[in-house]
């Protein structure tokens, strides 16, 4: 099991844009670093889920302190036209940077230094977000961003909770807003696992068919799991499979880019239970498109190991499908 690391060395393998709209174009700008271009690519897009990954898909582009991310910041900060989105994009750079300064280690592993500039790029971005949500009510994305500011900048679980409670007035069902406040409550930042389950029922409850709030369960089960539950419940099996066929394989649902994190997550939790069969459906759907979700917490070199896991899975689906009449 891997130890929670910094995400850049997988980047290269899991695109954070690749399952985004025009997210060849996004790529394309964010290299030459125009990020006019990349602002006027992401206005069209209509589902939060898809804004929130593309904006967070371009802050994490050679986050850091080197000369490479200094450039990179300062072309996000020169494109700042005073929109909401913009200065919500500068705000996700700041955390985007702070994260990569204090990495994914837990707390006792992370020095002073890095805590103090760590808590000055979330204090950066907490005022921006601050002034856009002022102004700017019904802004999700930077209600969304204001989540993990608030977890970073420890403001405690009601504070988190009150900002994810205003998002999901606007919008309940952003599954990337619905993963990042999880994250709050589970007992690794001082939540508990009874209020990460309450949590993740309350977003499978009273939601359309093919929404992906069921999903969340899978990143229960794997934060379980990596905590030390090594052995999957079969009880835990079977309401995975039924979340899976709730959202993500459910006829209605409508794919945006929080899909494929569902996918990879599912693909994921079935690989650990060590039934990669159910776990092809959900590789097969990525296709050429993969995404990290979770697997750079199960591996340190999560894409080899997608990869190691994939071909498995498909070799497994084949069989099965095979004793059903069916060409995989």
């Amino acid at each position: 099991m891997a130890t929670p690391h910094d995400e850049a060395p997988a980047a290269a393998f899991f695109d954070p844009l690749a399952n985004v709209p025009d997210g060849a174009a996004l790529r394309a700008a964010c290299a030459a670093g125009d990020i006019a271009k990349a602002l006027a690519l992401l206005c069209p897009l209509r589902a939060n889920d898809d804004l929130s990954t593309a904006l967070m898909g371009i802050a994490g582009t050679a986050t850091g302190l080197s000369d490479q991310a200094r450039q990179f910041t300062a072309a996000i900060d020169a494109a700042d036209d005073g929109t909401p989105l913009a200065r919500t994009l500068r705000a996700v750079r700041y955390t985007a940077v702070g994260w990569s300064i204090r990495t994914r280690y837990r707390a006792e592993h992370v020095s002073a230094s890095q805590f103090e500039q760590f808590h000055d790029w979330l204090r950066r971005a907490e005022r921006l977000l601050f002034n856009v949500c002022a102004e700017h009510p019904g802004y999700v994305p930077a209600w969304d961003a204001r989540i993990t500011t608030a977890r970073g900048l420890e403001l405690g679980h009601g504070e988190a909770r009150r900002r994810y409670d205003r998002l999901a007035a606007l919008d309940p069902g952003v599954f990337a807003a619905q993963r990042m406040y999880l994250q709050q409550v589970l007992p690794k930042w001082s939540g508990s696992w009874e209020e990460a389950s309450r949590f993740v029922e309350e977003c499978a409850t009273g939601v359309a068919p093919g929404s992906l709030g069921p999903a969340l369960v899978v990143d229960y089960a794997v934060e379980r799991w990596l905590d030390g539950e090594k052995a999957v419940p079969p009880a835990m099996v079977e309401r995975i499979r039924a979340a899976a066929a709730a959202t993500v394989l459910h006829p209605e649902h409508v794919r945006t880019a929080a899909s494929a994190t569902a996918h990879t997550n599912f693909a994921l939790f079935f690989t650990i239970a060590k039934r990669p069969a159910e776990a092809w459906p959900h590789f097969e759907a990525l296709g050429d498109l993969p995404a990290q979700g979770l697997w750079d917490y199960y591996d340190l070199r999560p894409e080899v190991r997608y990869r190691a896991q994939r071909a498995a899975a498909a070799k497994a689906g084949s069989k099965a499908a095979g004793r059903k009449g069916v060409r995989v």
